[in-house]
């Protein structure tokens, strides 16, 4: 009973602890709320006027101040190519905001190489992971090479391309029929002499069955915008009659067909391998990779997913290709776990938006924080029959001092003692044995969850290591010690020791003290 109870309380010890550690390590760089953009911010060229800062700075300036919350922080996070004296791997990137003094300082917290800090700025430097650090052989004052994924975008439909001939040539009997068609299609307005006039039946088949499908194709950049200058042009008439269905004709100053036909014919002028080249020179400038200094390694463990690096925003902006935008707000609460409460302030302030999305830290780690309290409860319940083979045991120790008693039984119920006193007297028993045993147990359990790091260390010193430090992600064991389930476990213990006693008991009170008498 003594080594089920401590073993039981050892083991809710150390799950306890190790739960606690890795949801600390989670929220240390982990929003407790992230409000993250789902739709993508407007190109400046198109809008020169938009100001993505001043919209994510804003709603951050509005969330900061919603009941609960203590602080809020842009963030950005990606998957980039980090290339370290050519060993290449993907990694998981993390940017921050630097001017936030609280996630620089939850993030400082972690440092354990060195010297290091977690003090980014705004230059291009990085605070790296403890396993991508060991992975990739990196050291504090390293300097790494990060390419950005998302050129990879950019660059396969210029490779794809490269092995295209030009469209002349791959669609050139297409191109001459379309103008075919066009001629053929567009007439003189017998009313008026400055329009063209095409059936409208005709030139939806010229505009969705000729010309549209060549837009689809993986075009050169010119192509492309001849393609759909074309479909432009063919927009731009004044349909005759408001029926929805085919009839009636589609007006065109005069010289549109003429024109159409001119811009198809500027494909033939188009310099494939110039084009090419060109496109291979824009994509030289895409994929420079960023050079960054390692200011910081930070302990990370494979029982929780992280970053495998942090960099400072402007260095996420640029390697995501986001420009002034961000994908998120992060944001810090008092209290962790009032998350769900605090969420319920934060919808109201995006629910006009559809650009932006809320979530929880719970709701992101759902099924690592699962996944660690289902082990727990499993190894918790098979450790139990620990227990539950000490109570069999105690039960046929009983049945055997039933029987080696059973002289001293039989007299005692010839002396007119009732079945109640009887089983008292072996539940007594098992009181003893139940709250002996789970005390020590308890006692037992408690010094050794205590002591710990000072046992793994004895046995480390002997050559054994159970839990080594560079495979954890942390030193020593993590534990805590929760009355609750002493409690529990005593309770536990206790009664089963009880319920163990009662059967040989009940027995026992029942036997004929003449037959127990006559049988000694």
């Amino acid at each position: 009973m003594v080594l089920g109870v401590t073993v039981l309380i050892v083991v809710l010890s150390v799950f306890g602890g190790f739960e606690q550690l890795i949801k600390k390590r989670v929220l240390s760089y982990t929003p407790h709320i992230y409000v993250e953009r789902v739709l993508p911010w407007q190109n400046p060229e198109e809008f020169p006027d938009y100001n993505a800062v001043k919209e994510w700075r804003g709603l951050q300036d509005t969330l900061s101040s919603v009941d609960g919350i203590q602080s809020a922080y842009a963030l950005v996070n990606d998957y980039v190519i980090l290339d370290q004296n050519g060993a290449v791997a993907p990694v998981s990137m993390q940017a921050i905001d630097t001017s936030n003094t609280d996630q620089s300082e939850s993030l400082q917290a972690l440092i354990t190489e060195g010297n290091g800090t977690a003090d980014m700025g705004l230059g291009e430097s990085v605070v790296v992971s403890s396993m991508t650090a060991s992975r990739l052989n990196i050291h504090l004052g390293d300097t790494i090479q990060v390419h950005s994924s998302r050129n990879i975008q950019e660059v396969r439909p210029v490779l794809e391309r490269l092995d295209n001939p030009a469209l002349v040539e791959s669609h050139s009997e297409a191109i001459k029929v379309i103008q075919k068609d066009l001629e053929a299609s567009f007439s003189d307005d017998p009313e008026n002499k400055a329009l063209e006039i095409v059936p409208i039946s005709d030139l939806k088949a010229i505009y969705y069955d000729s010309i549209s499908p060549l837009y689809e194709l993986a075009l050169r950049p010119s192509e492309q915008q001849i393609i759909n200058d074309t479909l432009i042009m063919l927009e731009e008439g004044v349909r005759s009659t408001p029926d929805p269905d085919d009839s009636g004709v589609f007006s065109f100053p005069s010289g549109h067909t003429t024109s159409a036909i001119e811009l198809l014919g500027t494909l033939l002028e188009i310099n494939a391998h110039k084009e090419d080249i060109e496109d291979m020179k824009n994509m030289k400038s895409l994929v420079l990779p960023k050079d960054l200094h390692v200011v910081g390694i930070y302990q990370a463990t494979p029982h929780a997913v992280s970053p495998d690096i942090f960099v400072p925003l402007p260095v996420g902006q640029d390697l995501t290709a986001l420009g002034d935008g961000v994908r998120g707000i992060a944001l810090i609460l008092d209290d962790p776990y009032d998350a769900e409460a605090v969420i319920g302030r934060v919808l109201p302030v995006i629910e006009n938006d559809p650009a932006w999305q809320a979530r929880t830290w719970m709701q992101d780690h759902q099924a690592q924080f699962s996944w660690i309290k289902t082990q727990r409860q499993l190894l918790s319940f098979c450790l139990s029959f620990i227990m539950l083979v000490s109570a069999f045991s105690i039960m046929a120790v009983m049945f055997t001092v039933t029987i080696q008693k059973k002289r001293e039984i039989g007299v005692m119920k010839a002396l007119g003692a009732a079945p109640a006193q009887l089983v008292r007297v072996f539940v007594y028993q098992g009181v003893i044995i139940g709250f002996v045993g789970a005390i020590l147990g308890i006692v037992t359990g408690y010094t050794v969850v205590v002591q710990r790091n000072a046992i793994l260390k004895f046995f480390a010193d002997w050559g054994f290591d159970p839990f080594p430090s560079d495979i954890n992600g942390f030193e020593g064991l993590p534990a805590t010690i929760n009355p609750s389930e002493f409690i529990a476990v005593f309770i536990f213990a206790f009664v089963m020791c009880i319920v163990a006693t009662f059967v040989p008991a009940i027995i026992a009170s029942r036997s004929d003290a003449a037959k127990s008498l006559r049988n000694t």
